[in-house]
């Protein structure tokens, strides 16, 4: 067998050239990019300030933060330098001339906090919230989002507090900042509605070219969310209930309307006919006020309560359900009571016994610091229209209670008792445990007044 020779100098040699070789052909993949990552991180988030300062007119978003129970709030942002932002919005109390500070800094991601007190964060505040039922949460807002995104001309954030949630920052306009607060809220008021003459029936109709579908259209406005539940039986979506978000022109939702692959999110108002349109690929839907009861109310058996009683919600709650022309009634009776019995004033009022024939209206007054009771004795009668619609009648039992207290209460006694009588409706959910019901005058379709059971 052969023997070879091995030259150890010339071996260590090549193996410490083929060492320098290594190091010139490196392939790791930190040092394919020019700079190190925490370099190109910084660049990023400089990238980013300088594209948010980079709009003439700054931001726009319209901003739901849960379309299951809340609508969408409409936001303006002029990032007018690295760390200084101005906000206008149609929500809150917005002061467009004061700025407040923001900052952009590497979390999971990159993110755009607004780190300083703005109306921003008023969506965020577990103190300042819609109703009872967001007692410690707030609108379930987020003054903190994830970078996400470009998509064209616009920028895409994710909500820190919901990251399924994307918020589209679109390039805003002169005249949003002009017109923002006036024409949104405007807006509002078309849908609320305030105009003590219309009718509270108001309903959405969905048109197909096969098929049309009536929904029963209820507002919730400190929410910006409507109940839209259908009153056709043989609906094929029986709910499609979605936030709103007040627009200079009408409004658009969230979820959307999807009707086979058709869908709806923007209504225009026609202020000829106060109905709100969408349309689109032979699809539409009006949201109209209904001047007749043609349709069945969702259902309501008043006189089965858990304790066979009902109170005037508004007599509790400051936020409620009821029609504009019943509020201007409540008002001028509270002053009319005052006025007429020394400064009195009415606290609460309720109606017992629905169990029985012979209910009674209950007026619950302070007088200093006492509160005292008068019952005012009335019958009851249930019936139902041709379409089955419920009807009830209190007639007052004469001789009624004559207590002084009676000449201050006796435009509501009057009302109760009207000849014509009340609809029915089913409400929404007051709790888990109550319901709220809707008195509609069957001779005056603008007064409605909301109770709770208990």
């Amino acid at each position: 067998m052969r023997k070879f020779k091995i030259n150890t100098c010339k071996l260590i040699v090549a193996f410490v050239l083929l060492i320098f070789s290594s190091c010139e052909d490196n392939n790791d993949p930190e040092l394919l990019f020019e700079d190190t990552p925490a370099v190109r991180i910084e660049k990023r988030i400089a990238e980013l300030k300088s594209s948010l300062q980079s709009s003439e007119n700054g931001w726009k978003i319209t901003y739901f933060t849960d379309d299951t129970e809340l609508g969408g709030f409409t936001f303006l942002f002029d990032f007018i330098s690295d760390s200084e932002v101005l906000m206008d919005s149609d929500f809150g109390t917005p002061d467009v001339n004061t700025a407040s500070l923001y900052d952009i800094t590497l979390g999971s991601t990159i993110k755009l906090t607004f780190t300083t007190k703005n109306v921003i964060h008023e969506l965020s505040d577990s103190d300042n919230y819609p109703d009872e039922e967001f007692v410690g949460q707030g609108y379930r807002g987020s003054f903190e989002f994830l970078y996400y995104q470009t998509d064209g001309d616009d920028i895409l954030f994710k909500s820190n507090r919901d990251r399924s949630n994307i918020i589209r920052f679109s390039k805003a306009t002169e005249s949003d900042w002009m017109n923002l607060t006036a024409n949104n809220k405007d807006m509002l008021n078309n849908y609320i509605p305030k105009d003590p003459l219309k009718s509270v029936f108001r309903n959405l109709i969905l048109e197909t070219e096969s098929n049309t579908t009536l929904y029963n259209f209820s507002f919730n406005a400190p929410r910006r969310y409507a109940t839209v539940t259908a009153i056709t039986t043989d609906a094929i979506e029986s709910d499609i209930s979605f936030g709103l978000a007040p627009t200079p022109t009408g409004f658009i939702i969230s979820p959307e309307i999807d009707v086979d692959g058709v869908k709806l999110n923007e209504f225009n108002y026609d202020t000829d006919t106060s109905e709100f349109v969408a349309e689109n690929n032979g699809v539409k839907a009006i949201l109209r006020y209904e001047s007749d009861l043609n349709f069945v109310l969702p259902s309501y058996d008043l006189g089965n309560e858990p304790n066979n009683s009902i109170r005037l919600y508004s007599t509790r709650f400051s936020l409620n359900d009821d029609s504009e022309s019943f509020t201007q009634f409540m008002d001028d009776l509270r002053a009319f009571f005052s006025e007429s019995l020394g400064g009195r004033s009415i606290q609460r009022i309720y109606v017992y016994n629905l169990d029985s024939d012979e209910p009674f209206i209950q007026l619950r007054y302070l007088s200093g610091s006492t509160t005292y009771r008068q019952n005012f004795p009335v019958t009851k009668t249930i019936t139902e229209d041709a379409l089955g619609n419920r009807i009830v009648v209190f007639t007052e039992i004469q001789p009624g209670n004559t207590h002084f207290s009676r000449r201050g209460f006796l435009p509501f006694i009057e009302y109760l008792t009207r000849e014509s009588g009340f609809y029915i409706q089913r409400r929404g959910n007051l709790n888990a445990n109550q319901k709220t019901i809707g008195l509609i005058a069957v001779d005056d379709f603008t007064l409605l007044s909301h109770w709770y059971d208990f």
